[in-house]
């Protein structure tokens, strides 16, 4: 595991010897000299590309092994939602159970947590490279034709430090404003400083990230990007929007999450539940994403299996996949599927629990309302996972017209941003400053979903320990819109919720059955034993505490 301390200290450093040619991808392998850099054409702008390039589809925590969740960042989406109760992973061969239901397994000495050290901070040194790269070290102006460069790698550190302090936080902002994030590693920490750092506060954090994109929005006003697969102004807004909403800015996160959403429309109904394009392919409402791409590495080798297609995607024909033929599910918490009104739309993402009550024929001929593949969902959840079928999650979908196609059905697109997510935070801002202006906006978005929605209507009791009835209203709209793309711990340690999994017909595993009234204690991740032994000005979060027991059931 030393080889996180010393990626820490390179990405402090932002420099080094070069593994393999200039030209081809160099993150997270080696680190260029500035001479390299400047002498070798085209060079620089391979640099920002692979700041998005490597994003997925590459095993950077592992690279020798095939590891079923290391395949980038949308890995991580699932390893935070599994903390939660609304992402249940299911099945004996789910490969997501040490953020789930093995939590001890997060503690510092355990390689598990080396997972988000090793892809955060070697990404953080790539933008490092970059805006050093760029001539831009320390805020400087960068030289002539890589302005635009420097900015992309500003955005994409400030989203990075962002998830790392929401992560890596002792305690959440709003309970503490003082509490202790992640480390600083930019472009100008020295190896002895690497030796000797404290953690950031959530201040000093928020100033780092804003500064960040600050100056990404000055390089990036004029940029025109030819996909969504790069940071553009309208991400920097969306980043801007979210981390003031993570401070509690409200009048700020209000003004971002507008302009973020400028040129943008939200997914239709046909759209979100479509069978060819169903959360595969960038469309209106998506600001950011990422994608895997047949020559990744993730998809060329181990059958693929190493993928968010893998994980996450339940029809394909081919034989392989945790979500279809090895029974390793991610499937719906039942509640709140159970909370979803039958007018919302969205309910048809995750099927139905009353399919687990019928026959094999009945149950496959009723899957048809949910998939042109229904056996194949059958098996999956029945057969392979011995499961059953409520709460399977049908919301990704195979790359169009690939299902069958070794391993192209998964060479698709996965969303880090979108407008929807932008409206919620603007609906939550403006409700926190004119609770009657945020309620507005917040059922106008409510009602493009489900035409019947009442105001009120998702406000349990027990949720409303933290936080007002109309924060818990928006905050169960983004359990529902944001299903799976990575916000579900976030949120949870946002608005300092807990959580509930043992209830009468819980779907969550035995063993795993636990219900806190405060923050679980194991959504606060502890550093890497090695970051923390060397490093000796840093304090170390507590080790995650398991529960002994499954609690008793909580009566809604």
């Amino acid at each position: 595991m030393n080889k996180i301390f010393s990626a820490i200290v390179i990405a402090g450093l932002g420099s080094g010897m070069l593994s393999g040619c200039i030209e081809e991808v160099t993150p997270q392998n080696g680190y260029p000299s500035l001479e390299q850099v400047a002498n070798a054409p085209g060079s620089f702008d391979n640099l920002v590309a692979n700041l998005t390039g490597n994003l997925s589809g590459k095993r950077l925590y592992s690279p020798a092994d095939n590891r079923a969740w290391d395949y980038g960042y949308t890995s991580l989406f699932l390893t935070r939602d599994v903390e939660g109760q609304d992402v249940v992973p299911v099945g004996g061969a789910n490969q997501y159970t040490y953020w789930y239901q093995s939590v001890r397994y997060m503690a510092a000495g355990y390689s598990i947590t080396q997972l988000p050290w090793t892809y955060y901070y070697g990404w953080i040194n790539d933008c490092n490279v970059v805006i050093k790269n760029a001539g831009a070290t320390d805020y400087a102006e960068p030289q002539e034709g890589r302005k635009v460069g420097a900015g992309i790698a500003y955005a994409m550190r400030a989203m990075y430090y962002l998830d790392l302090a929401r992560m890596y936080a002792s305690k959440p902002y709003g309970e503490d404003h003082n509490a202790l994030t992640t480390i600083k590693a930019d472009e100008l920490r020295t190896a002895d400083e690497a030796m000797h750092q404290e953690r950031m506060t959530w201040g000093e954090a928020f100033d780092f990230i804003l500064k960040d994109l600050d100056y990404a929005e000055q390089y990036l006003a004029s940029y025109k990007r030819t996909d969504k697969y790069t940071p553009d102004l309208s991400v920097v807004y969306g980043l801007k929007a979210r981390t003031y909403l993570e401070k509690q800015d409200w009048a700020k996160a209000e003004e971002y999450a507008k302009k973020a959403q400028q040129g943008y429309t939200m997914i239709s109904r046909d759209e979100y539940l479509s069978r060819d394009n169903g959360f595969n392919t960038p469309n209106s409402s998506w600001m950011f994403a990422t994608q895997f791409k047949p020559t990744d590495p993730n998809i060329l080798t181990n059958d693929g299996d190493d993928s968010w297609g893998a994980a996450m995607i339940p029809e394909n024909g081919f034989g392989c996949g945790y979500a279809s033929n090895y029974g390793g599910l991610m499937v719906i918490d039942r509640h709140l599927f159970e909370t979803i009104p039958e007018t919302d739309f969205r309910k048809m993402c995750w099927v139905d629990f009353k399919l687990d009550d019928m026959s094999k024929a009945d149950a496959i001929n009723a899957l048809k309302a949910y998939s042109n593949y229904p056996e194949r969902l059958y098996a999956g959840g029945v057969e392979n996972a011995n499961y059953g079928l409520g709460g399977y999650c049908v919301k990704f979908r195979n790359a169009a017209g690939k299902a069958d196609v070794k391993y192209d059905a998964w060479c698709v697109s996965v969303p880090l941003m979108r407008i929807e997510e932008m409206k919620l935070i603007e609906a939550e801002a403006a409700g926190m400053q004119d609770e009657a202006r945020g309620r507005q906006l917040l059922e106008a978005f409510a009602k493009t979903r489900d035409p019947q929605y009442m105001y009120g209507q998702h406000n349990e009791p027990y949720y409303n320990n933290q936080t007002s009835a109309f924060q818990n209203e928006v905050w169960w709209q983004r359990r529902v819109e944001l299903w799976g793309e990575g916000f579900a711990t976030y949120d949870i340690k946002r608005l300092n919720k807990g959580i509930i999994r043992s209830y009468a017909g819980t779907n969550h595993l035995e063993s795993a059955r636990w219900n806190t009234n405060t923050l679980p204690n194991w959504m606060v991740w502890t550093f890497i034993s090695t970051e923390s032994d060397y490093n000796g000005g840093m304090t170390q979060n507590p080790d995650p505490v398991q529960p002994a027991e499954d609690s008793p059931e909580f009566k809604w």
